[in-house]
């Protein structure tokens, strides 16, 4: 048995488990051992069948007989039913839904039998007990004769078996029983054993750690609950430590690239926050110092911005915005490297300008911050567009006078912008003639590519990460002539990269190994200079224009230098001359062969027409024949816990806006039952008759459709079938649908004024036409689904009510409240909650009492509740990873063990376990 072996192919499963299990995410045996119980329960005391006391929990030796699975008469209930036996006696067992018990075990099979005493005293038996099958030889014991209890017989044999039982979380097909006995058999074939441990020995010291092996042991099968303890401990260290190990080799992949450089930007901002009506808050202007200090330093900017509904980020984004499009772009020579100054700094063109792409979640989200940068940079000669599924718009439209426009007339901007064609925009954003986009998803499109993209503003995408970047870098535009610079030489910078490497594997290693251990060695030493390269490229080798053969070399560096690796005596004319060959027919144009067998290492270019003998002198640094990368910002408008922020954020530095600008008026929230629904009503009246308008949000689009016909005949063939539907339809039926409710509003409660409909299922225009009729003011009421959740700006919109509000995210309750916190207006939000269980309770009384969003989130992780706080199933962390979160103290000591591991080694070549994890973590954490 392997780790990675499948369950279905070490266990034989019913259809029911396997489902279940895939439920679960469970499907390797690795997955299975990191299944962790998710409670113990205290073994009972030993005792035997004539000592029975009903509600008294015991444990028994003895053997199991006559195991029948059935079902009750009445409720059609599986169950199995049988008799345990010992040398006192005999005494009923059953178990619940666990049919496959009457053959799992033996008839007469030695048992360990632990539950609790139900029935009477005349009359007991055991429900649901956990059992164990004892192994033939572990007792000296007779098959009737009583087990001691004390003493060194028997009972220490069977000894064996812990005090403390786990408890397993279970899904429909798959009990916690199962999983005990499965995970039994992984463990006494020594699977656990195999696993190599991802935290590296000297941090489990100094940590007091259990090593991998002993702690799914203890996680397992505790003989003390001081031993589950410390399995746990463990585990909750280890999944925070590999997600920060994951963050920090995206950090320094990143630190590793060269940005571009804003020189003025402080100059710009300050030009542009002069313009603006109100000054910006302490809290935005320490954010905009922030960004301004990552623009001029030596890595792109990797960062997050935090900040409450309505704390102004898309003002601090706009301010950096400005300052990006208003400072010019580098010079790029034909070698494709770039210019630089006598003192070292990037030299930059005459013309042209940086550019920025801003990226939504939604187009509605998408268009309203397209017109707020109209807005912003309407005074200035700067070419803005739009780019969503459903169409593009560019700002100044070419049909008016740039002269016509000003910020006064800010409100008309769709008399302002031109709906061009896709081609033509992309066309201009390709040849840089665009210096801002503003789009959805559609920007990380193969068709969008960037001539100077300088800065990527990424709106309410927590999990936009390292891969969507790329996607964005990936938008410059490729060229396709030889990069050689004005002394003809290839590459100059990455092959004194490749040099540099090759002389430090020479240095450790000396001559006389064989070619593989040097291959390997540069292999580690390109990993840890952040150097892309690859070993199993394949070239074609052509005859005329038909391919006669594969070329392979050693290795493809960054996919334009080919390296080959020797231990020879001596490079010869033969090795060069092959070489050569091989290049003449490949998109390929540079080789360098690299011979570790003479005393100093020897290095020859192999250029595509000639031959060099050594490699001329450079002072330029590595990085600057690389492409250029964009400066990251990415908003957030839900607070997150610290602890939090730095495990999911940990490779982006953190700046947050914990201030509301002047003027906000306070919010009152209020929990409406179902008596108080018409005071309610009559509050709305009274906002909308003075003007205001309002929000109503429902759970769903439409009432859900139930096949009456079908459920007649499940009734007549199953009646506890039908019961179930029945129950789903009620229930479903108690959830408000947009479309149902604003019918209901419109014809019913305020017949007066007009109520208007926005939901996803909607065209954009449709969508596009409810916004703007409602921020015109043209209606009245909106209803909605969670669609108007994030960025939709209607200051005059001062009601939001929301239906069913307990079965949204404490998250989504806030970001929804936020619609209404606008204006000066004092602003109403009512919760209708369907259902008011004790937890539901507490999660609306929070929102009741607390406008603070910083605050709420912090009191939301205290509750175990940030999977309804950031919306999502707690991002992929497990239940001992949310247990973690709560100590900051581990969650510091794992980010900085991480950090350091990876600044001492980025490729982790010593830790190859611990590599594969943070990549899969990293996968899993940015997947789509």
């Amino acid at each position: 048995m392997h780790p990675e072996d499948l369950i279905a192919k070490r266990f034989r499963l019913a259809p029911a488990q396997a489902t279940a299990l895939r439920k679960l995410g469970l499907i390797t045996i690795r997955d299975l051992l990191y299944h962790f119980p998710s409670r113990y329960e205290q073994q009972g005391s030993e005792s035997n069948t004539r000592q029975l006391v009903p509600g008294k929990k015991v444990t028994l030796y003895g053997t199991l007989s006559k195991l029948k699975a059935k079902k009750l008469w009445k409720s059609r209930r599986a169950i199995t039913e049988g008799w345990f036996e010992d040398a006192t006696g005999r005494v009923k067992c059953m178990w619940f839904n666990q049919p496959y018990i009457a053959s799992y075990i033996s008839e007469g099979s030695f048992v360990r039998l632990a539950g609790t005493v139900g029935g009477s005293t005349g009359n007991p038996y055991i429900a649901n007990p956990e059992f164990e099958v004892v192994p033939p030889g572990s007792t000296s014991a007779g098959l009737f004769k009583e087990v001691p209890t004390h003493g060194s017989g028997p009972r220490q044999n069977i000894g064996a078996r812990n005090s403390v039982i786990p408890v397993y979380p279970e899904s429909r097909g798959v009990t916690s029983l199962w999983f005990y006995h499965a995970i039994r058999k992984v463990c006494e074939n020594g699977v656990h054993k195999t696993i190599k441990d991802p935290i590296p020995e000297n941090i489990r010291k100094k940590y007091h750690l259990p090593d991998l092996a002993t702690a799914l042991m203890f996680i397992h099968s505790p003989e003390q609950q001081k031993h589950a303890e410390a399995a746990r401990k463990r585990f909750a260290f280890e999944e925070i430590f590999v997600m920060q190990t994951a963050r920090a080799r995206e950090r320094a992949l990143n630190d590793s690239q060269t940005p571009f450089q804003i020189i003025k930007g402080a100059s710009y901002v300050e030009k542009f926050l002069s313009s603006i009506a109100f000054p910006p808050t302490r809290a935005q202007s320490r954010a905009i110092a922030d960004i301004l200090k990552d623009f001029s330093g030596a890595h792109p900017m990797a960062r997050l911005l935090e900040g409450d509904v309505g704390a102004g980020k898309t003002l601090v984004a706009a301010a950096a915005a400005y300052a990006v499009v208003h400072s010019r772009p580098p010079l790029k020579l034909a070698s494709g490297e770039f210019g630089r100054l006598p003192n070292g700094d990037l030299a930059v063109r005459n013309s042209g300008t940086l550019q920025v792409a801003y990226m939504a979640p939604t187009e509605i989200l998408a268009t309203q911050h397209f017109q707020s940068f109209i807005e912003y940079f309407s005074h200035l000669p700067i070419n803005i567009a739009l780019i969503t599924g459903s169409g593009c718009w560019k700002f100044p439209s070419k049909t008016r006078n740039y002269a016509e426009q000003t910020r006064n007339d800010a409100e008309k901007w769709r008399e302002r912008v031109t709906n061009i064609s896709r081609a033509q925009l992309l066309k201009w954003v390709e040849n840089g003639e665009i210096a801002m986009v503003v789009g959805t998803h559609a920007l990380i499109q193969k068709s969008v590519k960037f001539q100077n993209l300088a800065f990527a503003i990424v709106d309410e995408q927590h999990r936009f990460g390292v891969n969507q970047r790329k996607a964005l870098i990936r938008r410059l535009p490729q060229k396709n002539a030889p990069q050689i610079d004005a002394d003809g030489f290839l590459f100059k910078d990455l092959s004194y990269a490749i040099r540099n490497a090759a002389f430090t594997v020479h240095n450790e290693l000396g001559r006389g190994h064989k070619e593989i251990v040097y291959q390997n060695a540069l292999a580690e030493e390109l990993g840890k200079r952040n150097i892309i390269f690859s070993r199993e490229k394949q070239i074609d080798v052509l005859y005329g224009s038909k391919k006669v053969g594969i070329y392979q070399p050693d290795f493809v560096v960054d996919d334009k230098v080919v390296v080959e690796i020797k231990a020879l005596p001596f490079t010869g004319t033969r090795e060069k001359t092959q070489l050569w060959n091989y290049l003449k027919g490949s998109p390929y144009r540079l080789a360098l062969l690299i011979n570790f067998g003479t005393d100093s290492v020897d290095i020859v270019r192999v250029v595509f027409d000639t031959a060099r003998s050594n490699l001329r002198q450079s002072a330029s640094p590595m990085r600057s024949s690389a492409e250029m990368i964009p400066h990251f910002l990415s908003m957030t408008a839900t607070p997150i816990p610290r602890t939090l922020a730095l495990t999911i954020y940990g490779d982006l530095d953190i700046s947050v806006l914990d201030e509301l600008p002047p003027g906000r008026a306070k919010v009152t929230t209020r929990i409406i039952k179902k008596e108080g629904r018409d005071e309610a009503y009559e509050n709305v009246r009274r906002e909308l008759a003075s003007g205001r308008q309002a929000f109503v949000v429902c759970p769903r689009i439409d009432q859900p459709q139930i096949d009456a016909e079908n459920t007649q005949m499940n009734a007549d063939t199953n009646p506890r079938k039908s019961a179930r539907i029945s129950y789903q339809r009620k229930s479903a039926s108690l959830a408000k649908s947009a479309k149902a409710e604003a019918k209901h509003l419109q014809k019913v409660v305020f017949p007066e004024f007009r109520v208007g409909l926005l939901h996803g299922a909607m065209s954009a225009k449709e969508k596009d036409n409810t916004m703007r009729d409602f921020a015109a003011g043209k209606i009245h009421v909106l209803v909605a689904t969670s669609v108007v959740e994030v960025g939709i700006n209607v200051p005059n919109a001062t009601v939001m009510m929301i239906e069913g509000a307990e079965r949204f995210g404490l998250a989504q309750l806030h970001q929804l409240r936020g619609r209404i916190m606008r204006s000066s207006h004092p602003p109403h939000c009512f919760l209708l909650p369907e259902t008011f269980g004790q937890v539901s309770s507490k999660r609306l009384r929070a929102l009741e009492k607390s406008d603070d969003g910083f605050k709420l989130a912090e009191a939301d992780l205290e509750t175990r509740g940030a999977g309804d706080l950031l919306g999502k199933r707690q991002w992929g962390i497990s239940d001992i990873g949310m247990e973690a979160l709560k100590n900051p103290r581990l969650i510091q000591a794992a980010r900085e063990e991480a950090f350091a591991l990876v600044h001492e080694d980025s490729a982790l070549g010593n830790y190859p376990e611990l590599a594969a994890r943070a990549e899969s973590v990293s996968k899993a954490l940015h997947s789509e």
